[in-house]
């Protein structure tokens, strides 16, 4: 029996080992069709367009999702103008309350860069000093001094450059 129904409004959620729900995760979409006894029977077309097959466990009905999230994703973003700080508390009151276990593995100043993507599944594919310029700049605008962040950064990136020159 199928989970999901042709019509059914849903939100693409993240699978590990499932590159599609990673590159599509949080995307809203209405389910066009079911293709019973396939691997990715249900098949969505997405608002931002476009149209995907996916497993029951990649998506949830929209109900469920993440308002906060989703407007963002919806807006593409912050406006220019919006007081990031501002925003981050809107996002904040629209998720359900952090766990020791997600402030650890998720922490709210990794996940909430608009783009929804979280900074280590970039940073993980560099040295140390670039990895953590790149979190400090990530994170700038959605934790404590965006000053203080911006030449945290910039020390990474003197370090880098001096590594760089040293080896040449």
């Amino acid at each position: 029996m199928a989970r999901y129904k042709v019509g059914d409004e849903v939100v693409v959620t993240r699978v590990p080992g499932q590159v599609a729900s990673w590159l599509y995760e949080d995307k809203r979409g209405v389910i066009q069709a079911i293709h019973e006894g396939q691997p990715y029977p249900n098949d969505v077309q997405l608002r931002s367009g476009g149209a995907l097959c996916f497993t029951d466990d990649e998506l949830m009905p929209a109900t469920e999702s993440n308002p906060g999230r989703r407007l963002l994703n919806e807006t593409k973003g912050l406006a220019i103008g919006i007081d990031p700080y501002k925003a981050q508390e809107v996002m904040k009151a629209s998720s359900p309350p952090n766990s020791s276990k997600s402030a650890v593995k998720h922490p709210p100043h990794y996940t909430s860069h608009p783009s929804g993507i979280e900074c280590i599944e970039i940073t993980k594919h560099m040295n140390f000093p670039l990895g953590n310029a790149i979190k400090y700049l990530w994170r700038a605008d959605f934790k404590g001094s965006a000053i203080e962040d911006l030449e945290k950064a910039k020390t990474y990136i003197d370090i880098e450059i001096t590594r760089r020159r040293e080896a040449a």
